[in-house]
Parts: structure tokens; sequence; C-alpha cells
């Protein structure tokens, strides 16, 4: 069965990890953060969503439907789907249900108070603070207007743009920083192997995969279970750079 061979060719999307070392991380110049399960709790949303768009459009079971999204989760739906379902016709049309069911499901998500406050102090601190996600741009632009939040640069998926490389490059040029000055935080193995891949300082945020989970594939990588602790993990000094965390 095609969807059941997808879950193995998933193994692809994370190489064998490079070995990283870390204690106290500096602070960086610039937080590059994911959004949806790290910002806002709606992977549980997004995963009952694409759980029954997968369900309806190509028949799998639902327990199967499930596993696969979170196996992929990171990348675009569209994506997603082309790896679960490679060449499918029928893609475009699940992908295009499923980003125009997610504002309904999903607009009303806000910020948890401790969250808001950890960016708040990073921010005073000289932190410049940036959303770095695969959701849709309008989806994105949406929650930063509907947070109440100074964000400083907001990056969704669409137009060219899309979470790592595209959007590194965009925090480099706006800001003037280099790779080492930045310091993403996501909740996807996804997210840490694009950390790898662009050479970027990374936390991973336990919550829609273990903190084992995290280990096993990143061992001795920066491992939080809510965004607050990201405070305790600074020196509380800014530095020129920070690598190979």
């Amino acid at each position: 069965m095609q969807a059941a061979a997808a879950l193995r060719q998933t193994d692809r999307l994370f190489p064998p990890p490079k070995t990283r070392t870390a204690s106290v991380l500096a602070l960086p110049k610039v937080l590059l953060c994911d959004l949806d399960g790290t910002l806002v709790d709606t992977m549980p949303v997004l995963a009952d969503l694409a759980t029954e768009v997968m369900v309806g459009t190509y028949g799998i079971p639902k327990s199967l439907a499930r596993e696969l999204y979170l196996a992929t989760c990171g990348l675009p739906f569209i994506e997603q789907l082309e790896d679960i379902f490679a060449g499918d016709v029928r893609n475009r049309a699940a992908s295009d249900l499923f980003e125009k069911s997610k504002p309904a499901r999903c607009g009303s998500a806000r910020m948890p108070a401790d969250t808001r406050a950890a960016l708040a102090e990073l921010k005073r601190r000289g932190v410049r603070i940036a959303v770095s996600s695969n959701n849709g741009r309008e989806n994105v632009e949406m929650f930063s207007k509907n947070a109440d939040f100074p964000f400083d640069l907001v990056m969704g998926y669409g137009n060219g743009l899309a979470k790592g490389r595209p959007h590194v490059r965009t925090v480099e040029r706006v800001f003037g920083v280099g790779r080492g000055e930045m310091l993403f935080v996501g909740d996807s193995l996804h997210d840490g192997e694009i950390a790898l891949c662009e050479d970027l300082p990374f936390v991973g945020l336990a919550g829609t995969f273990s903190k084992e989970s995290f280990l096993l594939r990143f061992p001795n990588l920066p491992v939080v279970h809510r965004f607050a602790e990201l405070l305790d993990l600074f020196e509380g000094k800014p530095a020129a750079a920070v690598a190979n965390i």
C-alpha cells in the first residue's frame, strides 16, 4: 500500500545527525520561532484536521492517517502529502481543503501567558523575535495581528518563502546577522533537521515529539518542555555568535 510504504519513506527526511554539544547558550541576536506547536498549541487541532482530510480523501485508516501526518509534520501540508502519497492526483485538492479549513479551526489560538512573557523578556534584552512557519503566509500574518505582540519579522509559507533556507536568508538580509547569531526553536524533528542543514543553533520544544525522541535523533540537543523555559538556557549576556550548539 502506497500510504504504508510512505511511512518508511519518511526516514529520508531525517539523515543521521551531526553530533552537537550544548551547555549554557549565549543570548542570540535573533530568535526564530516556529508557530504551530511552539508559540501556540495548535498541533492537536491540526492533526485532527489532517486526519479527517486524509481519511476522507484517500480512504486510509484513521490511526494510520494521524501517524503519517505527525511523522512528516514541519513540512508544508502539500509536501507532506507528496511524501506520503507520492504523485497522487488528489494531493492538491486535499491540501486546499486542509488549508481552507485551518482558519476556522485555529483562528482563535493565542500564545500562553508565560510564552508571551518570555518573548517580552527576550525583547527587553535586545533579542529580535521572528516567526518562521510553514503555515500559509496569510494565516501567519493573521496570527501576528491577533497576537498583539510586536514581532520583528513574520514569515510563512508562500511567495517563494518557506521554513528553512528561504527564511534564514531573509533574516540574514533584514537584520544583518550571521547564522551563529540566530537561535531556532521548534517542536518537530523536521525543525531540528532544518537547523542542522542550515547550521543554526536549535532548541527543541517537547510536546508534538517527546524529549526522548529529540535526544534519540539529536544527542545532547537542548530540549525544553515549555517555551518559557528557554530563559533558563541563556547566560544572560549577548554574544557575537553561538556555533555548534
